[in-house]
C-alpha cells in the first residue's frame, strides 16, 4: 500500500511540471514525446505518462479554448494517420484503450465517410482471410453501428459491405475457414446465418448456390461444405424442394 504523503507529493510534482509546461507554452504534441508517448507500447492508455499527458492536455484547452485539441487528434498529428491505425490494431482492451478508441470513432463521425470508404480507409479490404480475426474490424463495426445511428438514410450492414468488397464466393469461404478457429467461430457462425438468410432472402435456391455462387464442380471441394451448410439451414427453413446434387 502506497504512502499516502508519498501520492500527495507525486500529485503536487505532476502539477509544478504541468504548470511548467503551460507556461513555457509547449504543445501536446510536444509534451507527448517527453511522456515517451510517441511510440505504442503495452498498456500505452493506462499507464501514469498517459494521464500525466492527459491532465496537461485538458488544462492546455482550457489556457488555448479558440486552439482546442482532442486525444485522437494529438495523436493523429503525432503519429499520422498511418500511425494512428496501426495504434489502433495493436494496443489492448483496457479501460484507457477502449476510451480511446470510443473517442477516436467519435471524431471520424465530426467528419463522417461512409461506412464502405472506412471500411476501405481501415484496409480492411485487403485483410482477405484474416478479415475475421483482423482487430481493425472491431473498431469498423463500432463506427458503421454509430454512423447507421447518426445517419439512417445511408446505413449499411456488415454483410452488405463485405459482400461489396469480396464478393459473395470469396467472402462466403472466408467465412466457413473462420468457423473453424476457435478466436473466430462464434462470430463467422452468426455472419454465415446472416449470409445465408440474405440468399434466402433473394430466393437463392441450394441449385443456384451450388452452381451459380460457390461454382462447384464436384461434392469433393473444400466450398461443398459451404453448400452442405445452407442446404440444411434452407432445409431448415422448409423451402426445400427435390433437387439433389
Amino acid at each position: 500500500m502506497k504512502n499516502p504523503n508519498t501520492k500527495e507529493l507525486a500529485m503536487k510534482m505532476e502539477a509544478v511540471q504541468i504548470s511548467r509546461w503551460l507556461k513555457g507554452d509547449w504543445s501536446p504534441v510536444q509534451i507527448m514525446d517527453t511522456q515517451k508517448l510517441s511510440k505504442a507500447s503495452a498498456g500505452l492508455f493506462d499507464s501514469p505518462q498517459f494521464a500525466t499527458w492527459s491532465t496537461f492536455l485538458t488544462e492546455y484547452n482550457k489556457k488555448h479554448p479558440k486552439g482546442e485539441i482532442t486525444v485522437p487528434e494529438a495523436f493523429t498529428q503525432s503519429y499520422g494517420e498511418e500511425g494512428l491505425l496501426k495504434l489502433l490494431g495493436s494496443i489492448d482492451d483496457g479501460p484507457g484503450a477502449t476510451k480511446f478508441k470510443d473517442e477516436v470513432v467519435k471524431g471520424w463521425l465530426g467528419n463522417p465517410d461512409h461506412p464502405a470508404n472506412m471500411f476501405k480507409r481501415l484496409k480492411l479490404n485487403e485483410a482477405g482471410d484474416d478479415l475475421l480475426s483482423n482487430p481493425m474490424l472491431s473498431i469498423w463495426t463500432q463506427y458503421m453501428e454509430a454512423f447507421n445511428m447518426e445517419y439512417s438514410f445511408a446505413k449499411t450492414t456488415m454483410l452488405q459491405t463485405l459482400t461489396k468488397s469480396y464478393g459473395e464466393e470469396k467472402l462466403a469461404t472466408m467465412i466457413q475457414a473462420a468457423t473453424k478457429v476457435d478466436e473466430t467461430k462464434d462470430f463467422a457462425k452468426n455472419l454465415q446465418t446472416s449470409q445465408f438468410n440474405q440468399w434466402m432472402a433473394e430466393a437463392k435456391t441450394p441449385d443456384d448456390i451450388y452452381t451459380k455462387v460457390l461454382k462447384l464442380n464436384s461434392n469433393d471441394s473444400p466450398k461443398a461444405d459451404i453448400w452442405r451448410a445452407y442446404y440444411n439451414a434452407y432445409d431448415t427453413e422448409n423451402k426445400l424442394f427435390s433437387f439433389k446434387p
